[in-house]
């Protein structure tokens, strides 16, 4: 059963996002609202357009999370699998990390893997620099966020399906859910809102742990229609289970209008699991009231509640700077998701 909601004030909507520009936490927005049928508002902030192209960043697990619930829907993997019969090529650290871990355990970053390595700065195999990071670092506790629990997932669907991830895009996701405004980069950057000036903060990232890398873009220059991630921009050529997805809001609309209207049991148990916060791969805590969704480092986020019936996309791009340090913009995302459901968002302690 659907709770009812409000009548949607999509002024109130546009203030915050237009409020929180002007505040600088980004130069560029685009958000659009929606139910499980229909689109409710959308609208742009800055040099973009409702229709502009945006560097998701982590909101690419989600599109890999899709993929991966597909093949569960075809019967040929299940959450409770384990990852390491799918993984060829690993060392004995490697197995022995990863012995008792399952597809449960990366979807939910419940894998004890470190949250993230520069594999550009060492460039051997996947599976001999993964060998080195788990040698060289400590069991994560509970719940540790890491890309690197998607690029097992990539490579996992990969091996499974036969396909690459952008064959697996086309097949699933443009094909299969009609979603054509998406896809891995590079895209054509006259469609796309600049995503960051360089890698700074991967650089200072790298810097600290001691890492020397080579390859890094220049800095100032505007990235345009390739991601602004590194390990998805240097290590795995634009697409990766964790990184690398471009789309328009309306594409990432109909993607959760699709997890709001189906029954699919591989896409409802998603939603519905909760281990430490998370759904699999989905984030369910507060700042996704009563639904659930996911974030995105260059300013990305989708949410939607099933419960109440809305939703939203927010796409920006708050890397577009030179010398501050990029917002937080689980400011924003809190103020925009709480408005949906009229209600205040809570203290953040």
């Amino acid at each position: 059963m659907r709770l009812k909601v409000y009548a949607m004030d999509s002024s109130k909507v546009e203030g915050i996002i237009r409020d929180y520009s002007l505040r600088g936490y980004y130069p560029t927005a685009v958000c659009q609202v929606f139910n499980a049928r229909e689109t409710l508002c959308r609208f742009a902030v800055g040099d973009a357009t409702p229709d502009s192209w945006f560097d998701l960043a982590s909101v690419s697990k989600i599109v890999c999370a899709t993929m991966i619930f597909s093949l569960m829907d075809e019967g040929r993997l299940a959450p409770e699998d384990p990852v390491l019969p799918y993984l060829d090529g690993t060392g004995e650290v490697t197995r022995r990390r990863l012995a008792g871990v399952t597809l449960r355990h990366l979807l939910t970053h419940t894998s004890g893997i470190v949250p993230w390595y520069p594999f550009y700065a060492d460039g051997r195999p996947f599976f001999t620099v993964l060998e080195h990071v788990l040698s060289t670092t400590p069991a994560e506790e509970g719940m540790a966020y890491s890309d690197l629990n998607f690029m097992l997932l990539g490579v996992i669907f990969s091996r499974v399906s036969g396909l690459s991830l952008r064959e697996g895009l086309e097949r699933y996701i443009r094909q299969g859910l009609g979603i054509k405004e998406m896809a891995y980069g590079p895209v054509d950057a006259s469609l796309c809102v600049p995503s960051c000036f360089g890698n700074q903060i991967e650089k200072e990232m790298c810097r600290e742990r001691g890492l020397h890398f080579e390859g890094w873009r220049e800095d100032g220059v505007s990235v345009r229609g390739t991601c602004n991630d590194g390990n998805a921009f240097y290590y795995w050529h634009g697409a990766s289970g964790h990184a690398g997805v471009f789309a328009t809001a309306d594409a990432l609309t109909r993607l959760c209008q699709f997890y709001m209207n189906t029954a699919k049991p591989a896409f409802v148990r998603a939603m519905e699991e909760t281990v430490c916060g998370r759904g699999l791969a989905f984030d369910k805590r507060d700042v996704f009231p009563e639904g659930c969704g996911h974030s995105g480092f260059t300013g990305t986020s989708i949410y939607f509640s099933r419960a109440h019936d809305i939703g939203a996309v927010l796409l920006t791009n708050r890397l577009c700077r030179t010398s501050q340090e990029p917002a937080n913009m689980q400011d924003v995302r809190r103020a925009l998701h709480y408005a949906l459901l009229d209600r205040e968002p809570p203290q953040v302690v």
